[in-house]
């Protein structure tokens, strides 16, 4: 719901109507997560198809007593987790603090006087004074005798400069390039442009290089490999089974059976494979 106080000659809302737009929901607070988390981190790493296998035939090994092949073949993965979560943890940190660093700064007419405040502070129909230089908060419309010049090529790649006066709408992601005025904010939070695009561009994205995808699929080949000869020797079992009734189920006999065929695949491949999540990327 709108609220219905105007600002009056361009002296800006006054505290009590800051607080009414902000108690129904009109500021431009968004919640602004700027990378994953450390537990989305720690999951995507650890919980894998790959590593979930591998996981699995240690705790068979341990089970066995082969505490030396438990640690060969799960070692190799516990490493490799490890490095890719430090990378990605140090990434997330020096994207984190490079968001703030870069983040603006809005200089809005509150009562009548200029107030510099962080852009989620802004509520619907504040009145923000925009100089050469600076960046637009929010989606607005030019109000008053200024004239300005504006760069949207973020927004819509048009390298030409918009000259912008009274009555033309200006976007939040644009800049100033010339010129002084003063506009009205309209859309606010994820109802603004550049939010509802910067929502799909910082979308966390894993991104593979060719060689890595092809180690990935290689390894995939070997494992059914395997869980095919692994079904083959079970059918064998237990057909033997049935046809020799004396002979004793020996359920330590086709543990050890089955973590020699699944070892056949080479525990570097794996190393290699893993090593591929370390390079996804995240776009701020």
């Amino acid at each position: 719901m709108m609220i219905a106080s105007q600002p009056v000659a361009h002296q800006g809302l006054s505290e009590q109507d800051v607080l009414e737009r902000r108690a129904s929901g009109q500021s431009n607070a968004i919640d602004r997560q700027l990378s994953r988390s450390y537990t989305q981190i720690l999951r995507e790493n650890v919980f894998t198809f790959i590593h979930n296998v591998m996981f699995l035939l240690g705790v068979a090994l341990i089970v066995l007593g082969r505490w030396s092949d438990a640690l060969v073949t799960v070692g190799v993965i516990l490493f490799n987790v490890v490095v890719s979560v430090v990378q990605e943890i140090r990434a997330k940190q020096m994207l984190d603090r490079l968001a703030l660093l870069n983040r603006p700064t809005a200089t809005v007419m509150r009562e009548g006087r200029e107030q510099t405040m962080d852009p989620g502070e802004i509520v619907v129909d504040d009145l923000l004074i925009v100089h050469a230089g600076d960046q637009i908060a929010v989606d607005g419309e030019i109000v008053g005798d200024g004239r300005i010049d504006v760069d949207e090529s973020l927004l819509t790649g048009e390298s030409e400069l918009i000259p912008k006066q009274a009555g033309d709408p200006v976007y939040s992601g644009s800049f100033c390039v010339n010129g002084k005025a003063l506009y009205q904010a309209q859309n606010v939070g994820q109802k603004s442009v550049a939010a509802s695009m910067s929502s799909g561009a910082r979308a966390f994205r894993r991104v593979l290089t060719p060689l890595q995808q092809q180690i990935n699929m290689i390894i995939r080949i070997l494992l059914l490999v395997a869980l095919y000869f692994l079904l083959m020797f079970s059918i064998v079992t237990l057909a033997d089974l049935l046809t020799e009734a004396d002979e004793a189920f020996d359920l330590v006999q086709i543990v050890k059976v089955s973590v020699v065929i699944v070892g056949l695949v080479p525990s570097g491949v794996f190393a290699d494979g893993v090593s591929g999540y370390s390079h996804a990327v995240h776009v701020a």
